[in-house]
């Protein structure tokens, strides 16, 4: 009788040559966990050491476990329910019943260290497999061995203890020495050999999480990973919006998009160490799709399919209330679906930004996770099915109907993310690929897809077409589109408003502070001056009168223009930024200087040049005459300029009264076409054969293609009705108008404001991220030099020579440790709480902090009796770094100037003061000198005052600029909230490591 042997090779090609890629054989075992009953699966990567590990607190496996079940192919340790749970747990569905899925750690490296802890052995097991050896030909798979060891609860493997497996396995090798190729014995060898300098435990005191040592589960470690590992988790550099293939593999594998759903059974991560102290979680819980993005889409679709495949649910379009809806799937006939009932949760963005109700910033937010990570994914009993969910794969054929008519179809693959939920027991026909590509292509699959396929053209009619029995969709993306193409005009006007404004600025102080308007007054009164000359020198008295008159007439008038010309007004209606603003402000003080003291001495000088002139030629011309002239003169100018007002605003009115015309006429133009056409229809309609219902459906059709079409041209026109009344309801049109302009130019400021304090939040949080980063690296390092130095004491204490060395060392370290030291009440992260902080100790603070700054510049720290005395309760990583800036800020204008230099802490009644004997602040800037970006440094950035001022506020606290300083500087003042100080806490120092 013969028999079918199993040659070694056959490992290999059931596992490493059945998987897709590394991240497929990742997810294997991270399923491995959940069948394990796992809460926690976790990844570490270690880019430096090319080391991989799996862990998970599952319930582990004991030697026996690891020998006759995980060692077996094909085991059936996984079929009829696999794994008992453990106490309290509920029984989960098994993901892997073929028993190869462990194969899969060969796809990620070449050996492995198994670590297994059953939570009733007392020993944990301690395995190497070399999958080398596997695609070995000829070699039968029971004369490959391997190692094991057991090691006792609670220690983690050693070096030594993976030297005995090494040593074991080698020995293994050395007696197929003759039957294995000369490439594989040296590859087996070398890899082996490689981990003679493995220390699992030195590895072990680097992970956080799930530990062998506190409770059971399973640990694979891999190393040398293949070197595309690195790269699957990086992904493409050169193009963000392209998922890497690690990535789009492990997202998302719990189902936890849907709101409502408790929590999943096992949670996973992936750590990327890439230094030994930062490590990031590339699948961590923001990268994948949350409850509150669910609930917040254009649209949602949540319901059940039956076992005809007819769809139960909701609909809810644009955060409308959720319709109910059903849909049947004409392939039924009456059968039951082989796939099974499922249930579906989906929710859409539209593709468009004008036509969904997410702000901008959420829209582009979305838009870019979109990219990434959206799809529609399916999980059995909530857990990913690959490839099911990855952009690239658009297993219902969406984008491809969408091709065909875009207008018809509506979905887009790109533009949605949800859930396909089944589950082992009634979805049993949807069966996996050995190599974890997808279901299946039997007829179970086919109904599964041929479902979901019919579900979402039929709701694309039903709900979102122009046509669509429901409305919902075309009346608030009609309502949406006008928003925002009326934003888009708007913008745009106020945009080329800014743009003009900003260049007649640009124009006006660069004449200003040329002295241009100086120039232009001397040529006038020069002018003046010779007309003067001239009319006087007339023999004839009454041309000469005419002659005085008019000369004066023309320099008033000259200056009018002049005066005009350099007279800007803001454009109203129109948000201006803030650095146009700090512009506008300046020219308007630019020009009351140059009113005040340029134009109205002018033109008291024309008034005595021309009265000099008029006494000159005596009674000819008296006072009356100059005084109708000069009022004459008024009085066209303000006729003249009501009629150019006049003018542009009938202007407006006549384009305006076009518009609106044509607006009617367009409206009245497309509802009479519709007419027409459903009338031309009705005549070529034989209703002869058509029974009452037919006819009455035929009427309803008829009806409601010329109500829609009148509703729509109707709220065209009451929105155009709802503009024009702006101007006509109120008695007062020009304080309507002056509302309407006035109100949005100040919703539009605020906008902007928003928008410029976004953007320097944005940068604040980048700089924030910087320096936490370079804080972690920075005290990681500090913590390792600290324990070598300790070290190195054992060392200097045995040899004299080298404790001059250790000595030097260590006053270098004590020295800059010191400084560290200083900046942990700065740590709100370490230092939130509130404490009684003293004034002594914001006293020592401050003087050891800026010790060497003030010895240097030859600065006087004077503190008060009352500072010293003064007590209050607060956050110390609130107000330190207050005193900081402060007293920096201090001694940056100190060195400035020469004498005595002196900064000064003070109290008074709640009143912490700090002064200095610098500058001072000019008056100008005393409104500003709070303004984000405004610095009168050199390179100044303009953060701390805004800064220190923004979150002093946050607690309750003031910060201000007192009108004088004491000793002649600057003075500034932190009021305390109005509470009162009690209890005692631990001080500052005392907390300090």
């Amino acid at each position: 009788m013969a028999t079918f042997k199993a040659r070694a090779r056959a490992v290999d090609m059931l596992g490493r040559q059945q998987i897709a890629g590394i991240p497929t054989a990742i997810n294997e075992l991270f399923k491995n966990a959940h069948d394990a009953y796992a809460s926690h699966v976790i990844g570490d990567y270690f880019r430096r050491d090319r080391l991989l590990i799996i862990r998970d607190d599952g319930v582990g496996m004991s030697r026996e476990d690891f020998v006759n079940k995980w060692l077996v192919v094909g085991t059936e340790s996984k079929v009829g329910g696999g794994i008992a749970p453990p106490s309290g747990e509920s029984k989960r569905s098994v993901l892997g019943e073929k028993g190869i899925g462990r194969l899969a750690v060969a796809a990620v490296g070449p050996q492995v260290l198994v670590l297994t802890r059953s939570a009733y052995s007392e020993v944990m097991t301690f395995a190497l497999v070399n999958w080398t050896l596997f695609t070995a030909p000829g070699i039968d798979l029971e004369e490959i061995e391997i190692p094991i060891v057991d090691i006792p609860v609670g220690i983690i493997p050693s070096k030594n203890d993976v030297s005995a497996l090494v040593h074991t396995l080698q020995d293994n090798v050395r007696r197929l020495h003759d039957r294995l190729s000369a490439t594989v014995y040296t590859t087996v060898l070398d890899e082996s050999n490689a981990l003679l300098k493995f220390d699992p435990q030195q590895i072990e005191q680097r992970l956080k999480g799930p530990s062998l040592t506190r409770s059971s589960g399973t640990q694979f470690w891999i190393s040398p990973t293949d070197e595309m590992l690195a790269r699957d988790i990086s992904g493409n550099p050169n193009d963000d919006s392209e998922a890497p293939p690690l990535f789009k593999m492990l997202i998302g594998f719990s189902d936890t998009m849907v709101p409502g759903n408790p929590p999943p059974p096992m949670v996973a991560s992936f750590f990327d160490h890439k230094t030994n102290e930062l490590a990031t979680d590339v699948i961590g819980a923001g990268e994948f799709f949350t409850p509150q993005e669910f609930s917040f889409a254009d649209h949602q679709i949540n319901g059940r399919f039956d076992e005809f495949g007819q769809f139960s649910g909701t609909v809810s379009v644009y955060g409308s209330d959720p319709v109910k809806h059903q849909v049947a799937w004409p392939g039924s006939r009456g059968q039951e679906t082989l796939c099974g009932p499922f249930t579906l949760n989906l929710a859409y963005v539209q593709g468009s930004k004008s036509a969904s109700r997410l702000t901008p910033e959420d829209f582009n937010r979305m838009t870019r996770k979109l990219s990434r990570v959206g799809g529609l994914y399916v999980y059995r009993d909530r857990v990913r099915i690959l490839p099911y969910g990855n952009h690239d794969f658009d297993w219902l054929d969406i984008e491809r109907q969408r091709s065909k008519s875009a207008s018809d179809y509506f979905w887009s693959f790109r533009r949605m993310f949800g859930v396909v939920g089944i589950d082992s027991s009634t979805n049993h026909r949807l069966q996996e690929k050995a190599g974890r590509e997808g279901f299946r292509a039997n007829a179970a699959y086919r109904d599964f897809r041929d479902v979901l396929q019919n579900f979402l053209v039929q709701t694309a009619r039903d709900f979102f077409r122009e046509d669509s029995t429901h409305d919902t969709w075309r009346i608030t993306k009609q309502e949406l589109e006008r928003e925002a193409e009326a934003r888009k005009r708007h913008d745009k006007q106020s945009r080329q408003r800014r743009t003009e404004f900003r260049k007649h600025l640009v124009k006006a102080e660069t004449l200003l502070n040329q002295g241009e308007p100086e120039r232009e007054v001397g040529r006038v009164l020069s002018e003046l001056e010779s007309e003067l000359s001239q009319a006087t020198s007339d023999r004839d008295p009454t041309h000469a009168a005419q002659k005085v008159l008019a000369a004066e007439s023309h320099a008033q008038r000259s200056l009018t223009e002049l005066r005009a010309r350099y007279r800007l007004a803001r454009p109203r209606g129109v948000a201006l930024p803030k650095a146009v603003m700090q512009d506008w402000e300046t020219y308007q003080r630019e020009y009351e200087s140059l009113e005040v003291n340029l134009l109205q001495s002018t033109r008291a000088e024309i008034e005595r040049r021309s009265s000099a002139a008029a006494h000159r030629l005596g009674s000819v011309l008296d006072r009356r005459r100059r005084l109708e002239a000069g009022l004459q003169r008024t009085f066209d100018e303000a006729m003249a300029t009501v009629t150019r007002s006049e003018r542009d605003l009938l202007e407006c009115f006549g384009n305006l009264r076009d518009q609106v015309t044509q607006q009617i006429r367009d409206a009245k133009r497309i509802v009479e076409e519709e007419i027409r056409d459903v009338q031309s229809h009705l005549a070529s309609t034989s209703t002869d054969d058509l029974s009452d219902q037919d006819i009455t459906d035929l009427r309803r059709v008829f009806e409601d293609r010329v109500t829609d079409a009148a509703d729509l041209q109707s709220t065209i026109l009451q929105n155009l009705r709802d503009r024009v009344r702006l101007l006509t309801d109120d008695d007062d049109a020009s304080n309507t108008q002056g509302d309407v302009v006035d109100v949005i130019a100040s919703l539009e400021h605020e906008v902007t404001s928003l928008r410029d304090r976004a953007d320097n939040d944005l940068e604040l949080a980048q700089l924030g991220l910087a320096l936490q980063v370079i804080n972690h690296e920075f005290s990681a390092s500090i913590r390792s030099v600290r324990t070598n130095l300790q070290r190195l004491r054992s060392w200097a204490d045995a040899n004299k020579a080298l404790r001059p060395v250790y000595s030097d060392l260590r006053a270098s370290f004590e020295h800059l440790d010191a400084y560290l030291r200083l900046f942990t009440p700065l740590n709100k992260r370490l230092y939130r709480r509130d404490t009684i902080l003293k004034g002594s100790e914001v006293e020592k603070f401050l003087s050891d902090l800026f010790l060497e700054r003030t010895s240097k510049e030859g600065i006087t720290l004077e503190v008060t009796p009352a500072f010293r005395d003064a007590r209050v309760r607060a956050y110390p990583s609130t107000l330190y770094p207050v005193f900081v800036n402060l007293v920096d800020n201090a001694i940056y204008w100190l060195t400035t100037r020469s004498g005595p230099r002196i900064v000064r802490l003070d109290y008074d009644s709640g009143a912490w003061i700090v002064s200095d004997n610098g500058p001072g602040i000019a008056t100008v800037d005393h409104e500003r000198v709070f303004e984000l970006g405004f610095s009168r440094k050199p390179n100044g950035r303009g953060m701390g005052l805004h800064i220190s001022m923004d979150v002093l506020h946050k607690e309750g606290w003031e910060l201000y600029l007192a009108a004088e300083s004491p000793i002649g500087g600057a003075s500034f003042v932190l009021r305390e909230p109005t509470r009162p100080a009690t209890g005692d806490e631990p001080a500052p120092n005392e907390m300090l490591p």
